[in-house]
């Protein structure tokens, strides 16, 4: 039996139909534009934060309907000897407790903290300006010398080191009527309240919130001093900070200084704090202290979606300005100076950081965080001083340009001679120990005889030494 044969029309449209397809996958333009299409899908989400996307269209679409761009820091950090990749709203760190800072280069403050905001006014780089909040990517500031307020991406700005910083709080604080565990609280400090103590005790911070003035837990806070690798005391200078306790600082020698007397502090941006741990426990935990591997960000496009109206979508990912890499062999960093012993250590102001460092070699700096090694004194150690008329001295040497060429200045012929008209007695051996910075262009070393150690004084200029009796 012969099956039915089409009507004419039904015949007419099957070939209208196969003729479609056959054209649709047989021509390349068509099908290019397909795949590219395709290719181009790209998530958008209702936020920055969602957790899954709310659809995917065109990249073409979303470039076109692009409405401003937002960055988000992220950075991979080590703890306990792993690699993490976390947020940056999970870290706090030292830039964050900071009071003064400067930019970087020139910068454009704005009237919030968006790309697309107003534009308040242009700074030069090196300007000084106050920050008032900040997060992980936005800051606000404020000129020092005006009432000129405005937001810059955070990473715009370096701090300064002759900056005391702020307090904040990791967690809700009670805010008690004193300063004890037991005093009735008041209110409570929200956390990542950035807080100037008006007094600083051993368990407590004395601070005023919200018209009321109390006092506040604070092993509850981080400041500079947990960042610090150095800090300055007006009476002892630049020393190596080994951890905050409380209001203390623990020196590298094992001093114990009260953090109201340190006027600044060098620090470590690639040292970071855990604010928010991971839902999991196998990450760092609240408080933890990670080294910062890579900074990155995420630059997100915010883009008008029919029917979803605006939504987020991630453009690009890119690096954030860092330290260099430098050569171990020539130069090295801060914290890696710090696990070694460090024989003696000078810099020229509590307001500058260009310095020199004697560890297992001479060493001179700029920034106070990479250390170039010079040649000329091997691996030798020996004591190191900068005048404040602007002269450096390592051992028996000196410079007069900032520590590039260093020529002698002590004749120790001319030192055991004053050393045996003092003393009437011949020095065993001579062997400098310190030398010190004094008032009027003077210098004052003590030196080791073998049998005792005498202090002697000069000009900057001279080589006649006098001996300095107790």
């Amino acid at each position: 039996m012969r099956a039915p044969s089409l009507k004419p029309q039904n015949r007419t449209m099957r070939s209208a139909f196969f003729l479609s397809l056959s054209f649709i996958f047989s021509s390349p333009s068509t099908f290019a534009a397909l795949a590219t299409d395709a290719s181009k899908a790209v998530s958008f989400y209702r936020s920055k934060t969602s957790a899954f996307p709310s659809g995917q269209v065109s990249r073409t679409s979303l470039e076109n309907s692009l409405l401003r761009t937002e960055m988000e820091a992220s950075f991979t950090v080590s703890w306990d000897r792993k690699s993490y990749s976390l947020s940056g709203d999970r870290l706090i760190r030292d830039i964050q407790v900071a009071r003064f800072v400067e930019t970087r280069s020139p910068v454009t403050l704005l009237s919030l903290n968006r790309s697309d905001s107003s534009l308040v006014k242009s700074v030069p780089g090196g300007h000084q300006l106050e920050l008032l909040e900040c997060d992980d990517y936005w800051a606000r500031v404020k000129e020092r010398n005006s009432t000129t307020q405005g937001w810059l991406p955070l990473h715009l700005l370096t701090t300064r080191h002759d900056d005391p910083g702020v307090y904040m709080n990791l967690i809700d604080t009670y805010v008690r009527t004193e300063p004890s565990s037991f005093g009735k609280v008041l209110t409570t400090l929200p956390r990542l309240k950035r807080v100037i103590p008006l007094e600083v005790t051993t368990s407590f911070l004395k601070i005023q919130y919200n018209g009321k003035v109390g006092f506040v837990d604070i092993t509850h806070f981080v400041n500079r001093a947990d960042f610090a690798t150095l800090a300055y005391h007006p009476k002892k200078s630049w020393l190596t900070v080994a951890f905050r306790n409380n209001n203390k600082i623990l020196t590298k020698k094992g001093e114990n200084v009260d953090m109201s007397e340190v006027l600044g502090y060098v620090t470590s941006p690639l040292r970071a704090i855990v604010i928010r741990p991971d839902s999991t426990s196998y990450g760092p935990p609240l408080r933890a202290r990670v080294e910062i591997q890579k900074p990155e960000a995420v630059i997100w496009g915010i883009s008008r979606v029919d029917g979803h109206g605006e939504v987020w979508w991630k453009k690009t990912d890119l690096l954030l300005p860092q330290n260099p890499v430098v050569e171990p062999s020539k130069q090295i960093l801060t914290d890696t100076l710090l696990k070694r012993e460090i024989y003696s250590i000078a810099f020229e102001s509590k307001t500058s950081v260009r310095g020199l460092v004697s560890s297992e070699g001479i060493y001179r700096t700029d920034d106070g965080l990479t250390w170039t090694a010079i040649p000329q004194f091997g691996k030798q150690n020996y004591p190191v001083s900068i005048h404040p008329s602007g002269v450096w001295f390592v051992g028996s040497f000196k410079s007069t340009n900032q520590g590039k060429s260093f020529e002698p200045f002590i004749r120790w012929d001319k030192l055991a001679q004053a050393i045996e008209s003092a003393y009437h007695r011949n020095p065993k051996i001579l062997r400098l120990t310190q030398i010190e910075a004094l008032p009027n262009s003077q210098i004052q070393i003590s030196v080791d005889t073998g049998s005792s150690r005498v202090k002697l004084r000069s000009s900057l200029e001279g080589t006649t030494w006098n001996v300095v009796r107790n």
